[in-house]
């Protein structure tokens, strides 16, 4: 298909099943259809990825913050596989995004979009949050889909993912390609890594020598499959594009609530945002219009099967440029990264705390290892220099949290210019405090090295 870059197919050199090969040697066997049709897609592969969330406050300098771990089950697929995934992705991609240009939707589904690619989280969250500054009185709910792609409805994804197609079934291929998405196989990738099976090897560019290897471990060692009617598996390119397309009714029901309120709507993902005129919904449903609305937004929920957050799931309302949260009191909007209490716009406290903590603890880890092999320089010097200074992004570390506070603060200036937006005000003083961890000066050093 004459639109599908596959100059962008890149090879990803992590290990599979299957070995990695460039995409020249796969791109006649995905451009056709009879043989997608008949592919035996090979496992996923299962880990655990876990991440740390800071919450509450630390009461004391030298005292422990509390962190809550939260662990994500992620899984990706064989080489030849992650291809046609690619490619039916951004097939798919194309269809939903005129789908939804003719369906006026376009503006409101965010996330997973080839159309919005030179666009961020930052993009949207200064969209949202420039449309609050711009309210006198206003309904705001923020909220998050629980477990969202481990829920989605099968039944619903097809009939929804038909309707988008414009077919009155599925072909073959793309059956084929849905099954294996819905009804998927997967291994736990640390049982491979741990395996004596003399099949598995270990320190090579594949677990397998070759694809019988793999199916004679097969038959002694059985893939789990899902059985059950409900989820698709999260980390590969499909079920992103797959997520939009099972809420486009809950996404069409929400923008009318917006149209209907002189609001605004928007869902990036499992996030999603609902701006409200407080004047004509009190007109409309009396004073008691707020418990109404989220009866209405429950029971939306419920008819699309979206499990809603419930302790993610706030209601706020602003008023003379000032933000409260349902209990009343002043407070502020936590959306996509960043907050805002109705003039100032901050990156969120816990990202500027993690990177204060994540940067001391890889410092003072590379001093102790630089005391007990008595080395003359720091170790780890490259990736403290690109992650934690002005130094900024390098091969190996592309970005670092500097770079993201300042592309925020340029965009909210250019999208967001009415409020106040303190992004690098919070990180005002990052060369001195890392430089105190290193116990030296470096964006001297770096200053002159750039003249």
């Amino acid at each position: 298909m004459s639109n599908i870059n596959f100059e962008s197919y890149n090879c990803r050199p992590y290990i599979h099943i299957d070995k990695h090969k460039s995409i020249n040697k796969y791109k006649n066997y995905i451009l056709c259809p009879e043989k997608i049709a008949h592919h035996s897609f090979l496992p996923f592969l299962r880990y655990e990825k876990i991440t740390e969330k800071y919450v509450g406050k630390q009461l004391k300098i030298s005292s422990v913050r509390p962190i809550k771990r939260k662990t994500r089950t992620l899984m990706y697929s064989g080489h030849l596989d992650s291809y046609i995934y690619k490619y039916y992705s951004d097939l798919l991609n194309i269809i939903y995004n005129e789908w939804m240009r003719n369906t006026k939707l376009n503006q409101y589904s965010v996330a997973y979009r080839t159309n919005k690619k030179h666009q961020s989280s930052i993009n949207f969250a200064a969209e949202a949050i420039s449309f609050i500054k711009s309210q006198n009185n206003a309904l705001i709910i923020v909220g998050d889909f629980e477990h969202f792609f481990d829920t989605l409805d099968h039944r619903l994804l097809k009939e929804r993912l038909i309707r988008v197609l414009n077919v009155q079934k599925l072909s073959d291929d793309w059956y084929n390609v849905f099954k294996s998405i819905t009804k998927f196989a997967y291994i736990d990738k640390g049982s491979l890594e741990s395996s004596n099976s003399p099949l598995v090897q270990k320190k090579h560019y594949s677990y397998f020598n070759s694809i019988r290897d793999f199916r004679k471990y097969q038959k002694k060692h059985k893939c789990y499959i899902n059985t059950n009617s409900y989820g698709i598996p999260q980390g590969n390119s499909l079920s992103g594009v797959l997520a939009n397309i099972y809420a486009i009714d809950f996404d069409r029901d929400l923008s009318a609530l917006a149209r209907d309120f002189n609001g605004f709507y928007q869902r990036y993902s499992d996030d999603f945002i609902l701006v409200l005129n407080e004047n004509m919904l009190k007109d409309e449903y009396g004073i008691d219009y707020v418990k109404k609305m989220n009866s209405k937004l429950e029971s939306l929920a419920d008819i699309n099967r979206i499990c809603l957050q419930a302790e993610k799931n706030k209601t706020y309302q602003i008023k003379d440029d000032v933000i409260y949260n349902s209990l009343g009191k002043e407070s502020h909007v936590d959306y996509l990264g960043f907050t805002f209490d109705g003039i100032n716009v901050k990156l969120r406290e816990k990202s500027i705390y993690k990177f204060y903590r994540e940067a001391r603890k890889l410092i003072y880890k590379s001093k102790s290892i630089q005391k007990n092999k008595n080395l003359t320089k720091l170790p780890n010097r490259h990736k403290i220099y690109s992650l934690y200074t002005d130094f900024g992004k390098s091969k190996y570390y592309p970005s670092n949290f500097i770079s993201y506070a300042k592309r925020a603060q340029h965009i909210f200036d250019k999208i967001s210019p009415n409020t106040n937006n303190l992004m690098l005000l919070q990180l005002k003083n990052r060369k001195k405090k890392i430089e105190s961890a290193l116990g030296y000066r470096v964006h001297s050093r770096i200053e002159k090295s750039n003249k």
